[in-house]
């Protein structure tokens, strides 16, 4: 196969694993070990043992945050994780907003709006 050889090891998803179960995201993982993100992103796409790896690092990673949130004092410990895990586990920690929306949208044209304003200044005349 020509181009570039691969930088990809087996132990690579064991090490990030390992960064991201004491907090780092997997950018910051992937940076400590010099690799780009999108690297990761490649190589999960071609080896799905990595790409399963990386997936428990990510839960593992939402873990330590999540216990890092019940042991912290009130602050900017708590802060951070909060902001941390609605990014790490969007699916839990989201801000859920339903909004429900009945009725019709009335819309107007400049000219009519200003044909209103015109009526209501005459009959306030």
């Amino acid at each position: 196969m020509a181009g570039r050889p691969t930088d990809f090891t087996p132990d690579l998803g064991d090490k990030i694993l390992g960064l991201m179960e004491g907090g780092l995201s997997l950018a910051a993982s992937a940076a400590e070990l010099n690799i780009h993100r999108q690297r990761v992103y490649e190589w999960m796409e071609r080896h799905p043992e990595f790409a399963d790896t990386v997936k428990l690092a990510q839960a593992k990673r939402q873990l330590f945050l999540e216990r890092r949130l019940l042991t912290a004092d009130a602050g900017p410990v708590v802060t951070s994780t909060i902001f941390a895990l609605k990014n790490a586990g969007p699916e839990d920690w989201r801000d859920k907003r339903e909004v429900e929306h009945s009725g019709g949208i009335e819309t107007s044209t400049k000219e009519q709006r200003d044909a209103a304003v015109a009526a209501a200044t005459r009959a306030d005349q």
